[in-house]
């Protein structure tokens, strides 16, 4: 391997090199934070996306008689569309869980007053439930679900134990979604509320279906682009937060690099002024320096990211999933953040180490 060679400074300085790329490496905390930060806004996007994959939930603009009769119409045109189920649903239940950033948070829940119209809604969206096994007075929930309650099939649901509870319902099964899912059975309750069921459309006709009775009837219809945006709305203070204070830790890790930095290229002032003086220029120099920085960078992201994949695999199975927690692999934000922290590690690295070897000289030597 060459001298000039940016890898024969690494292959010759194995365990300095290993320090460096250890704290490269530490770079990594700005992914999990960001994992940590967009927990909640992904939880309630993918909540949202399975259960208004073909479901779209009904609602009145105005609650006057005016509005109501529109509603009734809107109601009577749904009943007469082939292609769509119209679902009456009683009132609305709904539970709280703590979120891994331990404040409190609610999701949607639907509390179906007929067991056929559960059943096809299970059907639609692939959930796994032995409907006709259901008392009238059941409560349905994924095991993420009923892991962050500390529920089991058998537990009771108490108005006192959870106030957002309208009566008394028994957990009698577990689905196999992976969301913070829940619902309620309570045959003959009061319609309250209502939604549409999607049986025939394709998805982009489901939604110009329901954009035109919007348009011909006084009702909001509420699917998942409706429900995204309203999560976008609640959360979007969270990645603001997150950035500016990625940005602030950023700055400290790279004034840290850079100072272990600085003592690892004094030490080979010498060997950059032999280089000059045998007439490297200092596009060379620069790019022996840059190319170094970026191996080191490229050792610490790619080996960094393996190990780092690996210790979330076992975080999540060994101590989140139990607990009905989890954090994703992969979020956008949390990349940028990753991006963004290394960019202004090594940026200034670059400019300032390429500055002092420039400057060596053999003549002081």
């Amino acid at each position: 391997m060459k001298p000039f060679s940016p890898l024969y400074f690494i292959k010759e300085n194995k365990a300095r090199c290993a320090v460096l790329i250890f704290m490269i490496f530490l770079s990594f905390a700005a992914y999990l934070a960001g994992l940590y930060v967009m927990n909640v806004i992904t939880g309630f996007e993918e909540f949202g996306e399975e259960l208004y994959d073909s479901t779209a939930l009904v609602f009145v603009k105005a609650r006057d008689e005016e509005g109501f009769q529109g509603y009734r119409n809107a109601v009577e045109a749904i009943r007469q569309e082939e292609e769509v189920h119209f679902v009456d649903l009683g009132y609305y239940n709904h539970l709280n869980v703590e979120s891994i950033m331990s404040f409190t948070v609610g999701y949607q829940s639907l509390t179906f007053i007929s067991k056929e119209d559960f059943k096809l809604f299970c059907e639609m969206n692939d959930i796994s439930c032995d409907v006709n096994s259901l008392s009238s007075r059941s409560a349905v929930m994924s095991e993420r679900m009923a892991n962050r309650l500390g529920l089991k099939v058998g537990d009771v649901l108490t108005p006192e134990e959870f106030s957002g509870v309208s009566e008394t319902f028994t957990l009698e099964a577990i689905t196999n979604q992976t969301t913070y899912a829940y619902y309620f059975l309570a045959e003959g309750a009061e319609p309250m509320n209502a939604m549409v069921l999607n049986t025939g459309l394709e998805k982009s006709e489901f939604a110009v279906y329901l954009d035109c009775l919007e348009e011909q009837y006084p009702v909001r219809m509420h699917g998942y682009e409706e429900d995204k945006a309203e999560t976008d709305r609640t959360f979007s203070f969270l990645p603001k937060i997150y950035i500016a204070v990625l940005v602030l830790l950023a700055v400290i890790m790279a004034v840290t690099v850079n100072a272990v930095f600085v003592g690892v290229y004094q030490s080979r002032t010498f060997e950059f002024a032999v280089y000059r003086a045998v007439g490297m220029g200092k596009r060379k120099i620069t790019g022996k320096i840059v190319g170094e920085l970026l191996w080191m960078e490229g050792i610490a992201l790619i080996g960094g990211g393996v190990l780092f994949v690996l210790g979330l695999y076992l975080f999540n199975h060994l101590v989140l999933y139990p607990k009905g927690l989890y954090l994703d692999y992969f979020n956008n934000v949390a990349l940028f953040g990753l991006v963004l922290c290394n960019v202004i590690i090594l940026v200034p690295l670059i400019l300032t180490r390429c500055r002092q070897m420039h400057r060596a000289d053999i003549c002081e030597y």
